[in-house]
């Protein structure tokens, strides 16, 4: 009973005395031939989950459905309803269901156990609604628990299990989509549609966590692109830093090394100043003692001088020696001029000499290249060329040397051809000697193999001939077990091989699936590339007449002086922009230049590349079309403004924009530019034109492929963009798909080699159960087969063994006849014509040689031409460098000479002073001559000891500060150098042989400075790059899995699709099969189901064709009542059949049938009934007689129904 007929049976009457009734409807279901599996007890029944879904995969349209349906004959059910004020009741198969008041007296009745019981507790109010409770067997449930259980016993809400007169009137009245969705129910279509939904609901999901994650990935390579920049700037620094810490070690070792050696040399030096600081005071010690008595004698001396006038005579001396000081400096200064100018002359004299060696060079080099250019150039040249003439002349001469030997190679060819044929007469017989003495071999081991399986049968049945002597009943006993084992192993093989089949066919299956899947997609992506190609070509089309692909082509080239197409130069208002584009219409694409020169470059240019072509506005010839325009107070009603006014842009393109858009109006609306026409060129805001003429154009606009203000090219459409996306979206799922196939295929191919293994190994185990149960009588046969393969390999030995000796007679001549004309082809060949025609060869190739080696050397040649040239060009230069050299030394001479004039004016002064002086000095000298003498001589020697002495001592103590000095210098090296070795690295750097100190501190200075140049650094940058790199893998791997699982969905989806149409195409097969057989055998005519579209099932609806017998063939919708009813009722009777019940309940599906066809429809039920319980409502004669039982109801006094039972067959 369906829910909306419920509350009809409560008595109307007696709920208007209530605020709430009750009433009980129970069903009771004989399930005694029913299979356990499918029964549920109690306990399973409330502890189900809701998994109707599942369920309804695993049943919908099965054929075990059918099976089962076929099986349930027996079936039967009985429908009982009680009613609170009903005084009747109603008995069936023996039970009585339902009481008087639906009340209950505590206790459960209890449930046969070939009954199923179901009961609908049903609350109606006063105001027309209601509330149900469900039980099973006295039990409560759910309703989903319950349409489990009944789809168990295959009671379905989509099976028109009760088919009352309004659901025939519904299928004659529903439209043809809702007809369809009966299909689609029965088919299990809303199963695949929630499994769809649950899947774009994953899908959703993914994609929403695919986006946060792109989202998230974009900033990340943005951040990381950041940190780059820092991280290659702090791996530089830190390289940097590294490079100056080793070279700061390097430092400090070649410091301590430096100071090592350092210290070795202060010891050195040490020792030896110790060893001259000895030797100097000796010295000291003798020249003291020298000078005491130097002394003594100088006193004496200088008291007689004194005596003598010493004083006077020591000043003029002073003075003299001054005087020739003075002039002895002049004289070195004069010298030195002297020298310097003899050393300029030197000089002059050589770079003279060598500027005539240099000419002399170039005199000579001149006459070489004249040589070279003259005679050598020419004589190689020659040499080439009668080398040449000599080579040709020889390659005559051997051609005609080979023209004499054809006799010779005549003779050749015959020796050739009878060695040819010996040797094919000989190699198939040494084949086959070859052959033969193989075969031998092997026949040899075949006769030693067949003896000794020969042994091994003989051993064989020779124990089994023992064994079977020693216990003959035992061993059958054995037999017979060993029979049944071998059975059972048979029956476990064929348990396997069934699972693998299964197996098989469950893969076979879902790769059909997703092989339809795959076709139906590249079938879709077909189609959808060639909708794309035609919007891409429509687009296309749009841009070469928007002029937009050759304004491309333009600004690609550079070309100079373009300043965009008019779309790009201005800017309009929201509100007025689709007015603007539409009164410039193809004016947009137009391309503005600086001059009507730009414009002629760009046509040439369009015309060289074949672009297309394109209309230029030039700004120094474009003119604006003149018009007078209204006053503001005379504008009419909708007047928004001229289009002029209403775009901005630069004050530059202010006439481009006026030619564009001339005296057009823009209006607000169609109706108040209407009033205004023949007046203006006028454009409203939806977009209509109506031209000064009367024409007016207007209509729907595309959404995409048009121009825009502030744009540079026309977008795409969004039916493109979703083309394009779909297409997207289809190559992964293809991709997906075709792993999928592979990979079924793959599996389908290794489980059908492990069934067709199990079969085989099946055969295999046969044929040894076979094999071991007639193994003994096949031991005498492979006794006898072995001594029959003996015989037969021994004659063939023997054969074999006689044709070789043969061939052993037969070849040794033949070989001997074949080296014999060997040797007679190589004496041939040897002979003197082909002798000489080598040599004549040798000869050629000697004189091709000597040709190659005269071009060499004409090369060489000429390129010693050139070198001679450029030594030529740089003695010239050199010349030319040392007369400017000579210029500046002989100016440099005469300034030394004016020198040394004024030096001999000085020295003539001078020597007249001496001269006085020394006159002067002579009076004195007569008188002091002989003392002065002797006291000079002693004075100066005691002036030389002393200044020995003072010598002596300032080197001691020059020598006593050095020597300090070292020392100290040597302790703090030797601290130094122990303070640095602790410092020094473990092991020592290499360091470079050729690296000093200085060139070290250098690099250090420079790596500082660059170290400095790079700060501030940023060194976490390195760490923080590596770990958003570490994230942005892993975030890369997320999106991967999200891709994988995205495709995985999209991939999911159109399985669905397919196994969806794929389910609905077996249900409508079936049903309509079903409906052609039925509306043939209850009209006498044909009929069929028909889709509105076959190949898209879903856009579409289904439509009932019926052809009555007798009349043309008609839809439903053009049929009679009657026909209508009958076709209707084929309809429910073929999905009945499609998803057979154990029962079903008709109420007056008769009501506006004839009587012919009322007859033929209880036959209908009367043969279904052999299959199924039929419950059937009718007031028609024929039916009623057909009715195995009839039940009548009838009112009785008052308001309570009484119900009569008649078997008419009893009665009958």
């Amino acid at each position: 009973m369906r829910a909306e007929r419920l509350p009809d049976l409560v008595n109307q009457n007696q709920a208007k005395r209530r605020s709430t009734v009750e009433t009980i409807v129970t069903a009771t279901f004989d399930i005694s031939d029913v299979a356990d599996r499918l029964i549920t007890d109690e306990a399973e029944v409330r502890s189900e989950s809701d998994d109707f879904e599942e369920f309804r995969d695993e049943g919908d349209g099965g054929s075990a459905d059918r099976d089962a349906g076929e099986k349930a004959q027996e079936n039967r059910a009985t429908l009982a309803i009680a009613n609170p004020h009903s005084n009747g009741n109603a008995q069936s198969n023996g039970s009585t269901n339902g009481s008087s008041n639906g009340s209950s007296n505590g206790s459960k009745p209890a449930v046969a156990a070939h009954e199923w019981k179901v009961t609908r507790r049903l609350r109606v109010t006063a105001q027309g609604t209601y509330t149900s409770n469900y039980y099973i067997n006295e039990e409560p449930c759910t309703v989903t628990q319950l349409h489990e259980q009944l789809q168990r016993f295959r009671i379905y809400p989509e099976g028109y299990n009760v088919v009352l007169q309004g659901d025939v009137t519904s299928i004659i009245s529903m439209n043809a989509r809702e007809r369809r969705e009966i299909i689609d129910e029965l088919a299990g279509v809303a199963s695949f549609d929630r499994k769809i939904n649950q899947a774009k609901s994953k899908l959703d999901v993914v994609k929403d966590r695919e986006e946060r994650f792109r989202i998230v990935e974009t900033e990340l390579i943005a951040q990381l692109e950041r940190l780059d920049q820092d991280r290659k700037k702090a791996e530089k620094y830190k390289q940097i830093k590294a490079t100056l810490q080793e070279k700061q070690a390097w430092e400090g070792v070649m410091q301590w090394r430096q100071q090592t050696q350092q210290a070795a040399q202060l010891t050195t030096a040490i020792a030896k100043g110790q060893a001259e600081g000895e030797a100097i005071a000796q010295k000291i010690t003798a020249l003291n003692a020298q000078m005491e008595k130097t002394a003594e004698e100088l006193a004496v001396l200088n008291a007689q001088v004194k005596a003598l006038g010493e004083e006077e005579y020591l000043a003029l001396q002073a003075k003299l020696a001054t005087q020739e000081a003075e002039l002895r400096q002049l004289v070195r200064q004069e010298d030195d001029l002297k020298h310097s100018t003899r050393g300029l002359a030197t000089r002059l004299g050589e770079i003279q000499a060598g500027i005539q060696t240099q000419e002399a060079e170039l005199g000579t080099l001149g006459g070489q290249l004249t040589r070279l250019t003259e005679d050598g150039l020419a004589t190689l040249t020659q040499e080439k060329d009668a080398a040449a003439a000599q080579l040709e002349a020889k390659r005559e001469e051997t051609n005609a040397i080979a023209s004499q030997s054809q006799a010779w190679v005549q003779a050749q060819t015959n020796l050739r051809k009878q060695v040819e044929a010996l040797l094919a007469e000989l190699e198939p017989q040494r084949s086959e000697r070859v052959r033969l003495q193989e075969r031998i071999s092997q026949l040899e081991a075949q006769i030693r193999t067949q003896r000794e399986a020969l042994e091994d049968v003989d051993t064989d049945q020779s124990a089994d001939q023992s064994a079977k002597k020693k216990d003959g009943t035992q061993d059958g006993e054995g037999e017979d077990t060993r029979n049944q084992a071998d059975q059972r192993a048979l029956e476990a093989d064929q348990a396997k091989i069934r699972e693998l089949a299964q197996t098989v066919a469950a893969v076979e299956a879902e790769l059909q699936t997703q092989t339809q899947t795959l076709n139906r997609l590249l079938q879709e992506q077909r189609e959808k590339q060639r909708e794309l190609d035609r919007l891409e070509a429509q687009e296309q089309a749009t841009k070469e007449s928007q002029g937009t692909q050759a304004t491309e082509t333009l600004k690609r080239s550079g070309l100079e002086g373009l300043c965009g197409i008019v779309a790009e130069l201005g800017q309009a208002d929201k509100r007025f922009q689709l007015a603007l584009e539409i009164a410039a219409g193809g004016r947009m694409g137009f391309m503005v230049v600086e001059d009507d020169r730009v414009a002629s470059r760009g046509i040439e240019l369009l015309k060289q590349k074949r672009a297309g072509r394109a209309t230029f506005l030039p700004l120094n010839k474009i003119r604006v079309p003149s018009f007078k325009p209204a006053d503001k107070w005379n504008r009419p009603d909708g007047f928004i403004d001229y289009a002029v006014n209403l775009i901005e842009c630069d004050d530059k393109y202010a006439d481009v924009f006026a030619f564009v858009f001339g005296s057009t109006v823009v209006f607000e609306s169609l109706a108040e530019a209407r009033r205004n026409m023949g007046k203006f060129r006028m454009v409203t805001l939806e977009g209509e034109i109506l031209e000064s003429t009367g024409a007016m154009t207007g209509g729907s606009l595309r959404q995409g492929g048009r121009l825009h203000f502030g744009t540079v090219a026309a977008g795409e459409s969004q039916a493109a963009k979703d083309l394009r996306d779909r297409l997207q979206e289809i190559d992964s799922i293809l991709t997906r798909a075709q792993q999928k196939v592979n990979q079924l295929t793959l599996k389908a191919k290794e489980k059908s080699q492990a069934l067709t293994e199990a079969r085989q190994a099946y055969r295999e185990a046969e044929i040894k159960a076979t094999q071991a149960a007639s193994q003994r009588q096949d031991l005498a046969q492979r006794l006898k087969l072995a001594q029959a393969q003996l015989d037969r390999a021994e004659r063939e030995q023997a054969q074999a063994q006689v044709r070789l000796d043969e061939l052993a007679q037969t070849l040794p001549a033949k070989e001997k006849e074949l080296a014999e004309q060997r040797q007679a082809l190589d004496d041939l060949e040897k002979s003197h014509t082909h002798s000489e025609w080598q040599q004549s060869q040798s000869v050629v190739r000697a004189l091709e040689k000597q040709l190659t080696e005269r071009q060499d050397r004409l090369r060489s040649a000429e390129k010693q031409q050139q070198d001679l040239i450029a030594q030529q060009q740089r003695l010239q230069e050199k010349v030319q460098r040392d007369i400017e050299q000579i210029e500046a030394l002989r100016q440099q001479q005469q300034q030394q000479i004016n020198q040394q004039s004024a030096l001999a004016q000085q020295q003539q002064g001078l020597q007249e002073t001496i001269a006085q002086s020394q006159r002067a000095i002579a009076l004195l000298d007569d008188q002091l001559k002989q003392e002065k003498n002797a006291r000079d001589t002693v004075e100066r020697q005691y002036k030389t000891e002393q200044n020995q002495q003072q010598q002596n001592q300032w080197q001691l103590e020059k020598l006593k500060e050095t020597q300090t000095l070292r020392q100290q210098q040597l302790h703090d090296l030797h601290a130094a150098i122990e303070r640095q070795r602790i410092e020094l690295p473990d092991p020592m750097p290499e360091i470079p042989d050729d690296l000093t100190l200085e060139e070290l501190h250098k690099s250090l200075k420079t790596l500082q400075r660059r170290l400095e140049a790079l700060e501030p650094v940023n060194m976490l940058a390195l760490e923080e790059y590596e770990r958003t790199q570490e994230r942005l893998e892993e975030l890369t791997e997320k999106l991967t899995t999200l891709e994988e699982e995205r495709t995985e969905l999209l991939l999911r989806i159109e399985n669905f699709t397919t196994l969806r149409k794929e389910a609905f195409k077996e249900a409508f097969d079936a049903v309509n099969e079903n409906f052609q057989t039925i509306f043939e055998e209850l009209s006498d005519g044909d009929g069929h189901l028909q889709l509105d579209d076959a190949n898209d099932p879903f856009a579409g609806g289904l439509t009932l064709v019926a052809h009555p017998k007798g009349k043309q063939v008609r839809r439903l919708a053009s049929m009679s009542g009657g026909e209508k009813s009958l076709t209707a009722l084929s309809f429910i009777f073929a999905l009945q059949r499609y998803r057979p019940s154990p029962f079903y309940a008709f109420d007056e599906v008769d009501m506006f049938l004839d009587g012919a066809n009322v007859e033929r429809l209880s036959k209908m039920i009367q043969q279904q009934a052999k299959q199924a319980q039929f419950i059937v409502v009718s007031l028609r004669r024929p039916m009623i007689e057909a009715a195995e039982r009839t039940i009548g109801v009838t009112q009785a006094r008052g308001a309570y129904t009484q119900v009569l039972g008649i078997n008419l067959a009893k009665a009958t």
